[in-house]
């Protein structure tokens, strides 16, 4: 897992230095923040109370945006770790206890989008982004869950290492100096791709009854609500006759 951050930080220098070479102005920084995570998941079969709850995360992105002078638009690209998934609460047949569970999938995300200003002014800015996503698995705790019944419980060998989705939201950028910004961004992250696929299986022992039951159809989608704040640096060119 080490290596992770620092293959994302490699490739954001890649861009940044492919930028650099377009002669061009351009913004880049970092934002980060917390998730809220959901899942549309169908619990096929399952027997007993469960109850879907969100799964909070925090999430990073290192980014570079096109410097938008006139307020025209812009376009961004950006690469970082966010945690998708939901959790429950487990409950026993007859109310005797309860757990708390979640399913974590930590992706490498890749997004590209335009931004658009509303307003014009030096004070505050506020502005819109709609984007498009690519997401890349690199683990889960599924296993975590194995000893509770490989089957019965959803498992890697099911999961879609790839996905894509798209990004809507705003939020509202501050300058603090001539080369500087800060903002704070909120966003909406549906997916289009299923991040988990599962065909129905029949006869599946329940661990807690031992009884034979059937899991039904699971195509899990995600859904992330984000809010983030960052920090922005102008890389600006001049030209002199």
């Amino acid at each position: 897992m080490s290596s992770y951050p620092s293959k994302l930080i490699f490739l954001f220098f890649v861009i940044l230095a492919f930028s650099d070479l377009q002669g061009q102005s351009f913004w880049f920084g970092a934002k980060g923040g917390a998730a809220m995570n959901f899942q549309s998941w169908g619990d096929g079969g399952f027997g007993g109370s469960v109850n879907r709850d969100p799964l909070f995360s925090l999430n990073g992105d290192l980014f570079i945006e096109s410097y938008d002078e006139f307020k025209k638009g812009a376009l961004y690209a950006q690469a970082g770790f966010h945690v998708r998934g939901s959790s429950f609460r487990f409950f026993s047949f007859n109310n005797v206890f309860s757990e708390q569970q979640g399913f974590q999938f930590r992706n490498i995300v890749a997004e590209v989008g335009a931004k658009k200003s509303l307003l014009n002014t030096n004070k505050y800015s506020p502005y819109f982004i709609l984007g498009i996503r690519g997401e890349y698995t690199i683990s889960t705790n599924l296993d975590r869950y194995v000893e509770f019944g490989q089957l019965f419980y959803p498992i890697n060998e099911f999961v879609r290492k790839f996905n894509y989705g798209v990004t809507a939201g705003g939020g509202f950028e501050l300058p603090v100096s001539d080369l500087s910004n800060v903002f704070v961004e909120f966003s909406l992250q549906p997916d289009l791709s299923f991040q988990y696929e599962q065909q129905p299986l029949f006869n599946i022992i329940d661990p807690w009854t031992s009884q034979p039951i059937n899991i039904g159809l699971r195509q899990v989608r995600n859904l992330s609500i984000e809010a983030k704040v960052g920090i922005k640096f102008l890389r600006k060119v001049e030209y002199t006759d």
